[in-house]
């Protein structure tokens, strides 16, 4: 699956950004991060119409050798049985 998604600043100030795990957290929104943590750690509450769930989990943000980036995540439902990996490769651009 491909998606593409216009970021409007200069590649490289979102290439520093990307490098910066802290950065990279406060652009999560309903991130509670865990403090110190790295990859970045905490819970991240998802709502999605009237139900919501917080999960419990970490991602990291790693570049690579061709100039783009791998992201991978798991996480796991704090008050439930369900979990959740993730694993995306994120390629930058100007436009």
């Amino acid at each position: 699956m491909e998606h593409e998604v216009f970021v409007p600043v200069p590649v490289e100030r979102l290439r520093e950004t990307l490098g910066d795990p802290g950065r990279v957290a406060r652009a999560v929104p309903g991130l509670q991060q865990d403090a110190g943590a790295e990859p970045v750690a905490g819970r991240l509450k998802v709502r999605v119409g009237s139900h919501s769930i917080t999960y419990r989990g970490a991602v990291r943000v790693s570049p690579r050798d061709d100039g783009s980036y791998a992201v991978e995540g798991e996480a796991a439902e704090t008050r439930g049985t369900g979990s959740v990996k993730l694993a995306l490769t994120v390629r930058l651009r100007d436009t």
